[in-house]
């Protein structure tokens, strides 16, 4: 693959890292856009702008010239380890951020995003298995998938090139290149975060979007079996 001008948001997160450490690795030119008080340590020539996404100009500046954005944009809870945390982000944050990220895009003529969901959102739910039916219907996770819900329609009305892939349930390790677009997923299905960001990195050689054997826009992705 050719090397790109990428703007990547959401990387400070644990798939954002990831993004931007293969993306430096493989040749491509990045711009971050981080909030004034995250840390955020890069690979040399990474280029990271401080702001927030509502502020427009500075968005502009991050967008200007890119041939794509990854968004690895989601809500934080204080304590990510208990799903009944306190959110330390707006209920509206994906959503929101994802009208923001289209306006400067097609101002900027960027054709094609990225943007990670989650399987189980939208017309996934029906896949859930009955602890996570109970993790939405008491926890903060259900706000949060009802945005990414909401967040998925913002693109499918934008007239981009978008892609929401939805990855099974998230782990920390390696890369090991062994990933599956899946109808269906169980209780023990997972990802390495490092291969979410991979298969995002991949699917921007991809000329025509949604490739066949994703079978849509927003194809679940997992660790295959």
């Amino acid at each position: 693959m050719k090397a790109l001008k990428l703007l990547i948001l959401g990387g400070t997160g644990g798939v954002g890292r990831q993004l931007v450490a293969q993306a430096s690795a493989a040749g491509h030119e990045l711009t971050l856009l981080v909030r004034p008080t995250t840390a955020c340590e890069v690979p040399e020539g990474v280029r990271v702008l401080r702001g927030l996404l509502d502020e427009r100009p500075r968005l502009d500046e991050a967008m200007a010239g890119a041939d794509a954005v990854l968004s690895c944009i989601g809500m934080q809870r204080a304590n990510p380890a208990n799903p009944w945390s306190a959110s330390r982000s707006p209920e509206d944050l994906s959503s929101a951020t994802a009208r923001l990220i289209v306006a400067a895009m097609r101002e900027h003529g960027v054709p094609r995003i990225v943007a990670v969901s989650a399987a189980g959102v939208g017309d996934s739910a029906a896949q859930l298995n009955l602890v996570m039916r109970f993790f939405l219907a008491t926890s903060m996770i259900g706000t949060a998938y009802a945005d990414l819900a909401r967040m998925e329609a913002v693109y499918a009305e934008s007239g981009l090139d978008w892609l929401a892939p939805r990855p099974t349930r998230l782990m920390d390790g390696a890369a090991t290149g062994r990933v599956a677009v899946v109808e269906r997923f169980g209780t023990r299905a997972a990802i390495t975060r490092a291969d979410v960001a991979r298969w995002m990195l991949d699917a921007l050689s991809v000329p025509s979007w949604p490739d066949p054997s994703w079978g849509g826009r927003t194809p679940q992705i997992s660790a295959e079996s």
